[in-house]
């Protein structure tokens, strides 16, 4: 029966292979986002800074799944045929010493150089991105989705589905172009899962203090900044991962004590139902 299977449909098995590669590539990109989900679903019920409604989370875990179940799609099928690792890049650190080094302290110690230097590399890229959605109208359109949450939480923090898709090419496939680490494979995996892990924090409502470390890395209170309704907060912490960005160039505001301020916008409504986190950019 192998036999004849192999001698009659060998021709599938290039289209099986890439359908194995999309349903793979889904699962990996949803599973993490979710487990990460439940483990601050339960961080903001247990140390709450603020309470979301039934509402908010019902609607929000809807246009999450739905983002990435599209978003998984097209990048599976979009590595089937671009891979920004193939790229060329203008600079190459080589820290395989270090990282595949019999010595364990420094195995770490390299990895987290190697991935701390890319984490704040591609922030510098993102921030630049970010600063555009806010002052150019069609990129604007898109992002407002984002700014339009009134409950803002770690589930709460759904983009619309193209940004995904803009940040790929404008942070990753630039950082990628500018800078290679050669690491022996394992920094690619520590960034995503940090990056993935702090952009959920940043959006969280846990109650956490970070202390002197807001200095150097974004934390919740940090970023509810730049979701603030109140005029003095407009368009500043664009930077996520770290405020440095801002802080180097004039756009960082730490909130004092106590400050955490109503999030949303006055002139455009959060969506209700799917079909307006879908249209919601292209309605006047």
């Amino acid at each position: 029966m192998a036999e004849f299977f192999a001698q009659h449909f060998a021709f599938m098995a290039p289209a099986y292979s890439a359908v194995y590669g999309v349903v793979k590539g889904i699962a990996l990109r949803m599973l993490w986002p979710l487990e990460m989900f439940l483990a601050f679903l339960a961080l903001e019920t247990l140390f709450p800074k603020t309470r979301n409604s039934f509402a908010s989370t019902g609607r929000s875990a809807l246009y999450v799944a739905t983002s990435l179940l599209i978003n998984s799609m097209l990048f599976s099928l979009l590595f089937e045929y671009f891979n920004k690792d193939e790229l060329s890049p203008l600079v190459v650190l080589d820290l395989r010493p270090l990282t595949e080094s019999p010595n364990l302290a420094l195995r770490v110690i390299g990895r987290l150089i190697a991935a701390f230097a890319a984490s704040m590399i591609g922030n510098f890229f993102y921030y630049w991105v970010h600063r555009s959605q806010h002052a150019f109208a069609p990129l604007w359109r898109l992002h407002s989705v984002h700014h339009s949450i009134t409950e803002m939480s770690a589930l709460s923090s759904y983009h619309h589905i193209t940004e995904d898709m803009i940040q790929y090419f404008c942070v990753g496939v630039p950082l990628a172009l500018l800078l290679r680490v050669d690491d022996g494979g394992a920094v690619p995996w520590i960034v995503l899962t940090v990056v993935a892990t702090h952009a959920f924090f940043i959006h969280s409502s846990v109650n956490l203090n970070i202390g002197p470390l807001r200095y150097v890395i974004g934390d919740n209170h940090f970023h509810r900044i730049h979701h603030s309704r109140e005029e003095r907060h407009f368009d500043r912490n664009f930077g996520t991962t770290t405020p440095i960005w801002d802080m180097l160039f004039g756009t960082a505001y730490f909130p004092k004590k106590g400050e955490w301020p109503a999030v949303g916008l006055s002139d455009v409504s959060e969506p209700k139902r799917l079909r307006d986190f879908f249209l919601l950019p292209f309605q006047k």
